[in-house]
């Protein structure tokens, strides 16, 4: 048998717009389309993080992208009218020229109009494509006046994700005094009807949840206590080659480990991705040994881990959730770390596994908006509309509901997004308690986006606790 043909490794700008081209219609996220491309290439770990980078880049900062584009191709004239393929790669060049000094801008120009002219079905066609993108590119270039760390963000001065600002040769961006939401949305990258609600929500703490939103984010990875690691490799020992300890006890910023290191450490169940703010509805619900629990939503298996690590392998984890192809993943990653006492199984067959008196305690991660964790959800921000802030919440209550019905007297129950919004967040615990009577509200913390961790709701609801939310006149 002849060996399997190994396609030619792409450049990492290759490999992103293949990405792009695959996510652009929305039936694939960016994530699954990267992991098909890198797949069926030979690129190395480091043209993979830059391409995972470019294309990430050009999702999150689209609106702010094709401001720019539209501006270099003058008044009145869109980017939005411009061929996709060719917009795509346009949109490419602008974020490298903007956001990234590790293509010089030559380069970026250049190798955008040689990708321009690949798209073209004839040379001629090829000629006219190459000049349209070097032309607009150029103009993109020419507005760049240079990065001023310290600069605060004006209708010349766009946000740099890593801190200070792109100071311009013109006003691009919208006037502040004259509209902060179309301001923070053509600055930042969000549409219009998201940031006027998070400036109703929060005020002063708007725009820093616009900016921490766009930032390319740390790795942070939840160390297994039960496994390998000793108290040492928390610090970054040997073990961990590089791992730095991140901003809670047990995590790790990853960020700068060998991929290779990683990948390993990953597999064999020593370390999970996690944020930090996802550890937290779990610590809230402080499963013990011994116990029954519930987790309802538990694809992919990251908090389900992390309740068995809390468990030490004594007492049942019953994890479901909706789908087969849910559960996939789940199975992987709790035969990877060896899981004990687990039982999986779809949550339409959750009735045969509860216990005879209930469980003690259960967990709903609620499928939402994803708001908390849009620098790295990056389609999020585009996917989602304001009627879904009203189907969201409907589900989330359901789900809240089927949990509370399995606990037993005297248990707990334990509710979390990752959402910014009210509705899917205080607003369903609100409607579950005026319809549950014995519930009540033992804790809750919503948490914004930060340097360090991503956004998060939890909320603790036990029997015979005060209501923490009359004190806010409900």
């Amino acid at each position: 048998m002849a060996p399997a043909v190994i396609p030619p490794s792409p450049s990492a700008r290759e490999a992103a717009l293949e990405a792009l081209g695959r996510a652009a219609g929305g039936t694939i996220f960016l994530r699954d389309a990267l992991h098909a491309v890198f797949e069926e290439t030979d690129l190395e770990p480091r043209d993979r993080a830059l391409a995972t980078q470019l294309a990430a880049g050009v999702v999150r900062h689209r609106r702010t992208l094709r401001l720019f584009l539209s501006h270099a191709r003058g008044k009145g004239r869109r980017a939005t009218t411009i061929q996709p393929d060719l917009l795509a790669i346009l949109e490419l060049g602008a974020f490298q020229l903007l956001f990234l000094d590790r293509v010089p801008a030559y380069a970026a120009v250049n190798e955008a109009a040689e990708a321009a002219r690949r798209t073209a079905r004839t040379r001629k066609s090829g000629d006219k494509a190459a000049g349209f993108a070097n032309g607009i590119l150029r103009g993109v270039q020419r507005l760049i006046a240079g990065h001023d760390p310290g600069g605060l963000p004006a209708s010349d001065a766009v946000p740099h994700p890593d801190g200070g600002v792109i100071r311009l040769g013109a006003p691009v961006l919208p006037d502040p005094r004259e509209d902060r939401a179309a301001f923070l949305g053509a600055a930042y990258s969000y549409p219009d009807w998201l940031v006027t609600r998070w400036l109703d929500a929060f005020g002063g703490e708007a725009e820093a949840v616009c900016r921490w939103s766009n930032r390319r984010p740390r790795l942070f990875a939840r160390a297994n206590p039960i496994l390998y690691l000793a108290p040492g490799d928390y610090t970054g020992g040997e073990y961990t080659g590089g791992a730095v300890p991140g901003p809670r006890p047990g995590c790790l910023d990853v960020s700068d480990l060998d991929p290779a290191r990683l990948e390993f450490l990953l597999a064999e169940g020593s370390l999970t991705i996690q944020d930090p703010s996802a550890m937290l509805a779990v610590e809230a619900l402080r499963p013990e040994p011994g116990e029954d629990v519930l987790d309802l939503c538990a694809s992919p298996g990251t908090k389900t881990t992390q309740i068995l690590e809390a468990m030490r392998g004594e007492g049942r984890l019953v994890a479901c959730d909706r789908s087969r192809e849910k559960l996939d993943p789940l199975r992987q990653m709790a035969a990877a770390r060896r899981a004990k006492n687990l039982t999986v199984c779809l949550a339409d067959d959750l009735e045969k596994a509860v216990p005879a008196e209930g469980f003690d305690a259960a967990l709903v991660d609620a499928p939402c908006s994803n708001t908390g964790v849009l620098a790295r959800r990056v389609e999020a921000r585009w996917r989602l509309r304001p009627a879904d802030l009203e189907e969201l919440p409907r589900r989330q209550l359901e789900l809240l509901a089927l949990a509370a019905s399995r606990i037993r007297p005297g248990g707990r129950l334990v509710y979390s997004t990752c959402s910014l919004e009210a509705e899917e967040n205080e607003g369903v615990v609100r409607a579950f308690l005026h319809t549950h009577p014995p519930w009540r509200l033992a804790a809750s913390e919503q948490l914004l986006p930060a340097a360090d961790h991503d956004g998060a709701f939890w909320a603790l609801l036990k029997k015979g606790v005060r209501n923490l939310f009359s004190r806010k006149g409900s």
